[in-house]
């Protein structure tokens, strides 16, 4: 029974969490070793050769201390090392959750882990993916330990809280895994609702003690740091939020899941007919998995227990997508998706499983015919959808390593331009005005356009124009320190800036007044007071 388990010992792990942390590794390792053995990157990662990770002001508190195992600078063996064994541990810890009996079903479940598009995304940011990792872990890791243990709640709270103040996107992970907890709970029968509405209560005070936590140590920091939230997605307002906006985003949030699974190309750029048709596999091998398991239970002598499984299943979709109501759903920000496909496994092991034997005679053997058909096709979908994942995953790598490779390029042949233009000195003030033009060079491919936040970003990873000045000095190692913000914007207006043609046109590069001017854009884009605070940021 729930915090009755015996003491936890690591030489009595399970099969079934083993197999769900090595299918983790081993999958993981193959899907992104490109990521591990070559730094590509994108057009934040371009300023973050080396970075503390101080990001107070974006409410991660924690990030600056989770980024610690990799020394805050781009090593890409040490960091995917790092978030391979933390997604390992999250995997063998979720398996236990979802009480995996079957090895198979549990190896799939953590190799779907460490392969779902949002990992690959992840690691498009591979300056800070080892300390996300360590955020999923901890996530996780909270709901383990009050589901273990009988006060568990006093230490998975502040584990909560560093999650979440590692990236706030892990709060969904945490409060999906408990609920889907608890609806295994009822969906086994053994307890009564009122019993599983305690626990559920239970989960919930914690997720909300854990968000209290992370909350005031927030206050505390920008306290102490004497900052200020970033006025980012409207970051510092979420919790000023509407009646009426948050109905609108939880309709949305509903409607997006519905449309990530099962809608090509809608809620998710890399959700193709193909993953759809993996998707209602595995959904309605599910399905039929989650009939044999209410067959089992005599709802009748449960009383109540019935309309709160189904109140469960209807919160679901809400906890898995709870990002939406952050006002934010990009890629990396979706993990949580993942464990509606641990659901599915973990129905079809429940099902899979012996039917307690009755006293006057045993089921006959007719009855289980239907269990080799469902562990097959439960199996085939979630590998049809582990190959598609693989996929998108060296895409997203594909994309990012020839924008990347564009960059370096362009910016080698812009500056031979302007080193050889008339009149140039080692030492000139170097005005750059706009970043990558995409008009002149864009060429796009279709394949491209699978991936999400980079297919538009593929010729280039500095589309503005403070990515031009970091990629010079922190990757091409050119020290053309940025101009003032008062320069450019000077420069912009003026009627000498106004009359030149666009890069690379003859006569976009000019040298006038000691310093040298290169349009790449038409005028320039003043920073917005969010990027000047971050660049600020400690």
């Amino acid at each position: 029974m729930e915090n009755n388990a015996a003491p936890f010992r690591l030489d009595r792990l399970p099969r079934p969490v083993l197999a769900a942390a090595a299918g983790c590794f081993v999958a993981g390792f193959f899907a992104h070793i490109f990521a591990f053995t070559n730094i590509i990157p994108n057009s934040d990662g371009v300023s973050r050769v080396f970075d503390a990770q101080q990001m107070t002001i974006s409410g991660r508190w924690f990030l600056h201390y989770a980024s610690v195992f990799h020394a805050y600078f781009q090593a890409p063996a040490v960091i995917g090392f790092w978030a391979l064994l933390f997604l390992s541990l999250a995997a063998g810890l979720s398996a236990s959750l979802l009480r995996f009996q079957h090895s198979g079903l549990s190896a799939l479940c953590g190799a779907l882990m460490s392969v779902f598009p949002s990992v690959a995304y992840t690691f498009l940011y591979l300056f800070t993916a080892s300390a996300y990792c360590f955020g999923i872990f901890l996530a996780v890791l909270s709901v383990w330990l009050v589901a273990r243990y009988k006060y568990g709640f006093l230490f998975a709270a502040p584990v909560l809280a560093c999650s979440v103040g590692t990236y706030q996107a892990y709060l969904a992970v945490a409060a999906s895994l408990a609920l889907i907890r608890v609806l295994l709970d009822a969906l086994g029968g053994g307890q009564s609702a009122k019993e599983i509405l305690r626990r559920g209560l239970k989960y919930l005070a914690f997720l909300a003690l854990g968000l209290g936590l992370y909350a005031l140590l927030l206050w505390i920091f920008l306290r102490v740091k004497q900052l200020e939230l970033l006025d980012y997605k409207d970051i510092s307002s979420f919790g000023g939020m509407g009646l009426s906006a948050l109905l609108s985003k939880i309709r949305s949030a509903y409607k997006e899941f519905l449309r990530y699974y099962f809608v090509p190309r809608s809620f998710a750029r890399y959700t193709t007919s193909v993953t759809v048709l993996g998707n209602a596999a595995l959904g309605l091998t599910a399905l039929w998995a989650l009939a044999q398991v209410m067959r089992r239970v005599n709802w009748n002598r449960k009383p109540g227990l019935l309309p709160l499984a189904l109140l469960l299943c209807c919160l679901l979709p809400l906890a898995l997508n709870l990002t939406v109501l952050m006002g934010d759903a990009m890629p990396i920000m979706r993990y949580a998706l993942v464990l509606s496909y641990g659901l599915c496994l973990a129905l079809v092991d429940r099902a899979l499983a012996p039917k307690p034997a009755k006293p006057a005679k045993a089921a006959p053997a007719r009855q289980m015919r239907w269990q080799p058909w469902m562990h097959g096709a439960a199996c085939c979908a979630a590998s049809l959808l582990l190959i598609l994942s693989f996929q998108i995953d060296n895409l997203a790598y594909t994309v990012s390593a020839q924008a990347h490779r564009s960059t370096e390029s362009f910016v080698t042949r812009l500056v031979e331009r302007i080193e050889s233009t008339p009149g140039y000195r080692n030492g000139m003030e170097v005005c750059i005005i706009g970043g990558f033009p995409s008009n002149v060079y864009y060429n796009e491919m279709e394949i491209f356009s699978l991936v999400e936040d980079y297919s538009d970003l593929s010729s280039s990873v500095i589309p503005l124009n403070k990515h031009v000045y970091y990629y010079l000095n922190d990757w091409m190692n050119i020290p053309w320190q940025t101009p003032g913000e008062d320069v450019l914007q000077a420069l912009s207006d003026s009627a000498l800036f106004q009359a030149m043609p666009l890069y690379p046109d003859d006569g976009s590069i000019v040298i006038a007044e000691g310093r040298v001017i290169v349009k790449l854009a038409s005028q320039y884009i003043p920073k917005k007071a969010y990027e000047i605070a971050y660049e600020n940021r400690r």
